[in-house]
């Protein structure tokens, strides 16, 4: 039993905390600011769960076999390959489905002459997060990307020490290889929720507008939630990456008597690559726990729901 459990922590470490974060949030502040029972809440919790579900399923079907999930074996090897681009697979069909229901058949007020755009129902400093974790993972994944070289298949995914003219040492490193299909798949990921976030501003105010603009503004930060959730995770795997790649190290025989080694240029940043890792990883979960439990129904959800 110890020996699971230590299995179980260092292989869902991230998750855990991200749980603890998310449920800490909950309570302090969460509880006040939770979806009313609805369709919303439902699509919510099911965008979100799946979400959860899957990456778990994922990640205990590798390197894990006591935890290994039933049919993990099936699962093909490009998909294990490209475990570094999941979170952005997974939280475009997330925010996808957090799209619907489009609009609610509810009595429409009278039109304002503010025009609403996808920026209307969220506070700045939401924007301004994800822009800047969009940012940092652009500019990592270019220069992860620079810093490859092509491997015996041609393939950018290499990285090497040239420690002379006979002496090499290799690994790889999270090159073009894996960051153009990430970065692609990022491009989706913003595209689907500008386009979430554009068709819960479109619609006209109903004339109950307090609890109309209320919920708009409870969807558009789950939606910020799931794809900054997504991105942070998808960077954390990159920092866990580029962490390995840092740590290699090699040393050869120079003349008789002397002997020589070699560091990656970034090895003194290895530490902080793999303590940054674990903890944007762990952000990211939070924001993915944090968006499913507030779709939770409470105890007095009946008498307060608010048409959605």
């Amino acid at each position: 039993m110890p020996y699971l459990v230590i299995l179980i922590w260092f292989g869902f470490r991230t998750v855990l905390i991200g749980l603890a974060i998310g449920l800490i949030w909950w309570l302090v502040r969460g509880r006040k600011d939770r979806l009313p029972v609805g369709a919303v809440a439902f699509i919510t919790l099911t965008a979100v769960g799946l979400a959860l579900a899957c990456i778990v399923f994922l990640s205990a079907a590798i390197g894990f076999p006591v935890l290994q999930p039933p049919l993990s074996d099936q699962i093909p090897q490009w998909v294990l390959e490209a475990r570094i681009t999941w979170s952005l697979a997974i939280g475009i069909g997330a925010a996808a489905i957090l799209d619907f229901p489009l609009h609610a058949h509810t009595p429409r007020g009278q039109a304002t002459l503010t025009q609403r755009t996808p920026f209307s129902f969220g506070h700045r400093w939401w924007f301004a997060g994800a822009t800047t974790i969009i940012g940092t993972t652009v500019t990592v994944t270019v220069l992860a990307g620079l810093a490859s070289e092509p491997d015996e298949e041609g393939l950018w995914r290499s990285f090497t020490i040239d420690a002379g003219t006979e002496i090499s040492f290799g690994t790889g490193i999270y090159g073009w290889y894996y960051s153009l299909p990430s970065l692609a798949l990022l491009a989706v990921l913003i595209a689907v929720t500008m386009v979430a976030l554009w068709l819960i501003a479109r619609p006209a105010i109903s004339t109950d507008q307090v609890n109309d603009v209320r919920m708009r503004q409870l969807r558009t930060r789950n939606i910020l939630a799931v794809t900054s959730g997504a991105l942070l995770i998808h960077l954390g795997a990159i920092f866990t990456s580029l962490a390995a790649t840092a740590s290699l190290h090699g040393g050869a025989a120079i003349g008789e008597s002397g002997w020589g080694t070699w560091n990656t240029p970034f090895a003194a940043i290895q530490s902080a690559l793999t303590i940054g890792g674990l903890a944007i990883t762990a952000l990211g979960y939070a924001l993915w726990f944090g968006a499913l439990l507030s779709a939770l129904p409470s105890r007095r959800a009946a008498s307060a729901t608010v048409r959605s």
